[in-house]
């Protein structure tokens, strides 16, 4: 069979970089997809620093880089298909989803992204003609692919309730975990009770670059009472404004699935992210295939990546007496956590093996494909 080449429009922020480096890792291993890689980068430079809607709006940067980015590449040589993620990079390319059969892959719409927006110091939609025009062009857009991609139901629900798109058009594949996180997972659970740690403290892991969004201050002052006592908290995070402290171990510079990384989740007991606002995290997804009980909080998508009672605990987001309560739960418990880390593993490999996930997601690319324009949905 004849390879097919399709371009991969990227967004490059937030957790899309890591689902990116899954992604192009399993393109690499393969030979029915010949993939034009096209990563959309989010940094401002040059005289765009000048430029204050450029400057400010994400969409629009990246709406045009990807246009630009895919008519050279369309350009240069013929293409079955193309999917774009997120929805963010597709808006000014209605006309070459039109064309060639394309996939839009998201992990929140920009109603979902409304609900937390707050947290991510962006301005919910209002009722202007500016915000009525992006829900215009988001929509077209949805309309035009060929089929979607949704992270999570979250996401589905909102495809179909506030765009109007068939259920039947959209997909859910979470991005899911790189290997490495099921192996360590896998030796955790094989070595049983001998794999916890031998009357030393208990170790929770907390990453997240956005500190204060992704809830590291509840945590570092529950770190402040008994359970600091207890516990060593190790922290993977960019914000330059988190000391060490008393059993407060502090990481920078991390990269996504680097050995450091893969090290801290190998040797930690408790995963916790009790986040004020979010979508999906990926490095949920990753510790659950790590074999971690999870803390985590019931905003967005985040719930579908745990199950409440089973492999982690819910608390309310920005509720730091919940959060101790929930941690301290887990400390008290070597065979509670041991429990809910091996039904976390069963968890990850069902619903977020990214291995799995992303031949899923070729097989859909090739499908639409082969497809073309019987398989396209009309706006």
């Amino acid at each position: 069979m004849t390879a097919i080449r399709a371009a991969f429009v990227m967004e490059q922020s937030l957790g899309h970089v890591t689902h990116g480096m899954n992604l192009r890792d399993f393109l690499s291993a393969q030979q029915e997809v010949v993939p034009t890689w096209l990563p959309i980068p989010f940094t401002v430079g040059g005289a765009g620093r000048a430029l204050p809607l450029w400057r400010s709006n994400w969409s629009l940067r990246a709406s045009w880089r990807a246009r630009r980015a895919l008519e050279g590449a369309l350009g240069t040589s013929l293409h079955q298909a193309v999917l774009f993620h997120t929805q963010v990079v597709s808006l000014f390319s209605t006309g070459i989803m039109k064309r060639v059969p394309s996939i839009i892959s998201l992990d929140a719409t920009p109603i979902n992204f409304d609900t937390v927006a707050q947290y991510y110091d962006h301005r919910p939609a209002t009722d202007g003609w500016v915000d009525r025009q992006k829900y215009r062009l988001v929509r077209e857009a949805f309309h035009a692919a060929s089929a979607l991609v949704s992270w999570s139901e979250w996401a589905k629900g909102s495809l179909t309730d506030d765009y109007g798109i068939e259920a039947s058009k959209i997909h859910i594949l979470a991005p899911g975990a790189a290997p490495a996180y099921f192996e360590i997972g896998r030796r955790r659970h094989a070595a049983g009770a001998e794999g916890d740690a031998a009357g030393g403290p208990v170790r929770l892991l907390f990453v997240g670059g956005d500190f204060r969004r992704k809830g590291g201050d509840l945590l570092l002052e529950c770190m402040r009472g008994p359970l600091g006592r207890r516990c060593e908290l190790h922290v993977v995070t960019k914000d330059d404004s988190v000391a060490p402290a008393h059993n407060v171990y502090v990481y920078r510079n991390v990269g996504p699935n680097s050995a450091e990384l893969l090290s801290l989740f190998a040797g930690a007991d408790i995963f916790v992210l009790p986040s004020r606002g979010e979508c999906l995290a990926v490095v949920l997804m990753e510790a659950t295939a790590a074999g971690l009980p999870v803390v985590t909080t019931d905003v967005g998508a985040l719930g579908e990546a745990v199950l409440p009672g089973e492999s982690g605990l819910l608390t309310p987001p920005g509720d730091g007496q919940a959060l101790e309560k929930a941690v301290t739960t887990l400390v008290d418990d070597a065979q509670l956590r041991r429990r809910m880390g091996r039904a976390g593993l069963a968890l990850a490999e069902t619903k977020f093996d990214a291995h799995r996930n992303n031949s899923a997601l070729l097989d859909l690319v090739t499908t639409v494909a082969q497809g073309g324009a019987a398989c396209r949905r009309a706006a």
